[in-house]
């Protein structure tokens, strides 16, 4: 049994001024890298409950987070296991809401299970943060913001230092609890 203390959920939320279908359809797109998510993409068989998913880069040489889709229900809902690949902590899990409200529709994007105090729990604070204001940007504009434009720059520079445990090859989607 894990007896590691567990943060408090944490919300992150944003409006997008975009109906619910287009906020929806973006969040689940797997044929392209997505912006929000550091220029990496869905690599699953199906967005279905029960399978795996890989978070690939743009080069599909490296993977970031790794889990499985606990529980989908278009066009609100979107739950998965998390575990970022270059630590050791425990997976996590990682809930996506959208709701439509007036201007737009409302994402919600919920942490839940990382350990108290884990390089999980601080890289999962800023990375949350970070998905919610470009994908606002993102879906709004076209564009994330400039601050993501430059760090997806020097992304694709360091790509090739990038850690041995993060690489495609170590984790083949037998591989992902």
């Amino acid at each position: 049994m894990n007896d590691a203390k567990h943060a408090d959920k944490a919300i992150y939320k944003v409006v997008i001024e975009a109906p619910i279908d287009t906020v929806w359809s973006e969040l689940v797109n797997t044929t392209s890298p997505r912006p929000f998510f550091w220029n990496s993409g869905w690599d699953t068989q199906a967005m279905a409950e029960g399978n795996t998913y890989r978070m690939l880069s743009a080069d599909q040489r490296t993977v970031g987070v790794v889990g499985r889709i606990v529980e989908i229900d278009p066009p609100r809902r979107l739950v998965t296991t998390f575990q970022l690949t270059n630590l050791d902590d425990p997976p996590s899990r990682v809930t996506y809401e959208l709701d439509e409200v007036e201007g737009g529709t409302e994402l919600r994007l919920i942490t839940e299970n990382v350990v108290a105090g884990s390089k999980s729990e601080k890289s999962m604070a800023d990375g949350s943060k970070f998905i919610v204001d470009n994908f606002k940007a993102y879906v709004e504009t076209g564009k994330v913001t400039f601050g993501a434009r430059m760090m997806h720059g020097m992304m694709s520079l360091m790509g090739a230092f990038a850690p041995k445990s993060m690489r495609a090859e170590k984790w083949p989607h037998s591989s992902i609890q």
